[in-house]
C-alpha cells in the first residue's frame, strides 16, 4: 500500500527490480512448468464454471497433490498447475503429468472438464473470481477494449520456467529468440491467444529487449503504466490516466507514494513474452492437450539451457 510521504527514488526502484531479475547460475539449473486449462461443464458446455463449482475440488486437493504442485484458479475459471522446480525437464514433465491426472479426475467427478487450448471462442469472457486485484485489472483492461477481458477470462497458456544457465546474457538473448518461435509453433493459426495479447497495453506486453536482463527489466518496469494502486486488502483503484511507475515515483498520487511492496505488485502485472524473475519465464505457448505439452516443454528447455541448441539459435539470429 502507498506511503503518505515519498520513500522510494527512481534509482532505488531501478536497483530493486534489477536485483530481482537474475539469480546467478549455480551449475545445477532447475525447470518448472505452469499448465493452464480452460474449464467447461460436462453437462452444459455453454455454462461458465464458477468458483462454487471449483471450490470443493480445490479445497480437497490443496496441498495434497502427489508431486506438490500448486493448484490455483484464474479469473475466468481456468485452473492452473504450477510444479515445483525440478532438476530436469523429464522430472518436471512427470510431476506435471501426475498432478494433472489427479486434478482432472477430481474435476471430472464434479462434472467439470479440463480443455487444453489457448483461447475459448465459444463463450463471452466473464470473470468468476471477485477479488480487488481482478476487479481493478478488469476495469483497467476494459479501457483498452474487449481484448483484455478476453485475455483474463478466455485464454490459457503454458509457461516454461528455467534457471539462468551458463552465460547470463546469452541465456537472456536465447530466451527472447526462442519465445516467439515457440509461440508460432504451438499456437493455433489465425485468431489466437497471442493475437489477443498483442493488442493489449504494449507497455506491459511488448518484449523487454536489451542485452542484459537486469537493467532491461528495471527500465521496462519503470516505463510501464501503473495498472492499479492497492489501497488496502479490500480495494484496488485502477489507474486509467496513463501514469507510469516512474511518474508515480516522481510526482506521487492522491492515494500516496509508491513503496517497494507496490513495486513488487506492479511487477506481477507485467506480461512480456519473457519475464526475468530470478529465472527465465517463457510465456508465449498456448495451453496444449496432453499429447503436445510435453513436446513443447522438452523443445523449450533444450533451447533455453546452455548447450549446442541454444548457441545455434543465438548464432543464427546474429547473422
Amino acid at each position: 500500500m502507498p506511503s503518505p510521504s515519498r520513500c522510494l527514488t527512481a534509482g532505488d526502484a531501478f536497483c530493486f527490480v534489477r536485483d530481482l531479475a537474475v539469480h546467478q547460475p549455480t551449475g545445477a539449473p532447475r525447470v518448472g512448468l505452469e499448465l493452464e486449462w480452460l474449464t467447461f461443464s460436462s453437462v452444459d458446455a455453454s455454462r461458465r464454471v464458477d468458483l462454487t463449482d471449483l471450490a470443493p475440488v480445490l479445497d480437497t486437493l490443496s496441498g495434497a497433490l502427489p508431486c506438490r504442485s500448486r493448484l490455483t484458479v484464474e479469473p475466468g475459471g481456468q485452473v492452473e498447475i504450477s510444479t515445483q522446480p525440478w532438476s530436469s525437464v523429464a522430472d518436471a514433465i512427470d510431476a506435471a503429468r501426475t498432478d494433472t491426472e489427479r486434478v482432472r479426475a477430481a474435476l471430472c467427478d464434479a462434472g467439470i472438464v479440463m480443455v487444453g487450448a489457448g483461447l475459448d471462442r465459444s463463450r463471452p469472457p466473464t470473470r468468476v473470481l471477485d477479488t480487488p486485484r481482478y476487479r481493478a485489472m478488469e476495469e483497467y483492461f476494459d479501457s483498452f477494449g474487449r481484448d483484455g477481458r478476453t485475455m483474463m477470462c478466455n485464454s490459457a497458456s503454458m509457461q516454461i520456467n528455467v534457471d539462468f544457465d551458463g552465460d547470463v546474457g546469452e541465456a537472456w538473448r536465447a530466451a527472447n529468440i526462442v519465445a516467439p518461435l515457440l509461440g508460432a509453433r504451438f499456437s493455433e493459426p489465425g485468431a489466437n491467444r497471442l493475437g489477443v495479447w498483442s493488442r493489449i497495453d504494449h507497455t506491459r506486453t511488448a518484449p523487454v529487449g536489451g542485452d542484459e536482463p537486469g537493467d532491461a527489466w528495471a527500465s521496462y518496469a519503470l516505463a510501464a503504466r501503473v495498472m492499479f494502486i492497492r489501497r488496502d486488502d479490500t480495494e484496488c483503484t485502477p489507474i486509467l490516466d496513463g501514469m507510469t511507475f516512474r511518474d508515480w515515483i516522481k510526482r506521487g498520487h492522491a492515494l500516496g507514494w509508491p513503496t517497494e511492496v507496490d513495486l513488487e505488485e506492479h511487477l506481477t502485472t507485467l506480461f512480456p513474452p519473457v519475464r526475468p524473475r530470478g529465472y527465465l519465464e517463457v510465456r508465449t505457448i498456448d495451453a496444449l492437450d496432453d499429447a503436445r505439452w510435453p513436446e513443447a516443454a522438452e523443445l523449450a528447455v533444450s533451447m533455453l539451457l546452455d548447450g549446442p541448441q541454444r548457441r545455434a539459435a543465438v548464432e543464427l539470429a546474429c547473422r
